[in-house]
């Protein structure tokens, strides 16, 4: 029976690697979520809510702008909205901490395709998606309103009310158009930025669509609840996760490397 040599040829330990990963991930993580919480303060004040420390510390956390959900006893009390321009806001907020971070702890030869990413996840993951929910969900909105307003269109206002008096129209109605018009903005969007960034580059910087890309368009589904019924619990309570999602563009922006080369 052959035996065969052990070979003394030294093991490369793989620890380098695995520090400078481990490194990069906490650190793009914690940038992105800095860019995510410097946006919702702007946005907070802009709502009138208070940036001062002190009365920030003198307040229950259960109070804090972030975690304000409409309560059923007091429905005229302040909470925090996310629409478009603030959803857009965080999306910025947080790609550009996650390069900030990736320009920091990851080499300079991977900021052009952090780059890259960040066109991604700016156009095909955030803005594309979030305007082709908008826009259908805002018209159909409309489109509900018929059924309660004078209107010279009687043959909509007419349809109008058939489909609010019918519980399953109801319902399956704006599910369809909004579901729909996700799913179109997300393929659409990652058609055009891979096109933006083959042209940008020179070359094919075709992107597929990724697990994670889904993360950010739950700033989708909130904006599109928060249109199809005002002052939603459900669409209040989805937006407090919107900022982490909207993470999840940055820290994708932050850690993503340069492609290897295939060898011939």
């Amino acid at each position: 029976m052959a035996i065969t040599p052990v070979s003394n040829t030294p093991i490369t330990p793989q620890n380098t690697a695995t520090e400078t990963s481990i490194a990069l991930k906490t650190g793009v993580a914690v940038t992105s979520a800095l860019g995510v919480a410097a946006s919702v303060a702007l946005i907070a004040k802009r709502q009138g809510f208070s940036l001062n420390p002190t009365k920030i510390a003198n307040t229950k956390v259960k109070d804090w702008a972030i975690f304000k959900i409409t309560n059923p006893d007091k429905p005229n009390e302040k909470i925090m909205k996310f629409g478009w321009k603030e959803i857009m806001g965080m999306g910025l907020g947080s790609v550009t901490g996650g390069l900030i971070g990736g320009a920091i702890f990851d080499k300079k030869e991977n900021f052009t395709s952090k780059c890259s990413e960040a066109i991604s996840q700016l156009l095909g993951d955030i803005t594309i998606p979030l305007s082709f929910v908008a826009l259908p969900t805002m018209l159909y909105k409309k489109f509900e309103d018929l059924a309660t307003i004078e209107t010279p269109h009687a043959k909509l206002q007419s349809l109008s009310k058939a489909v609010q008096n019918n519980k399953f129209l109801k319902i399956a109605c704006p599910t369809i158009i909004s579901g729909s018009s996700l799913v179109t903005g997300i393929i659409a969007g990652n058609k055009v930025s891979n096109h933006i960034n083959s042209q940008l580059h020179g070359e094919d910087r075709s992107r597929g669509i990724r697990l994670t890309d889904f993360a950010p368009h739950l700033d989708d589904v909130c904006l599109a609840i928060t249109l199809m019924a005002d002052k939603s619990p459900v669409g209040d309570i989805i937006s407090k996760f919107v900022p982490i999602a909207l993470s999840v563009a940055g820290y994708e922006t932050g850690t993503t490397q340069k492609p290897e080369k295939s060898k011939s």
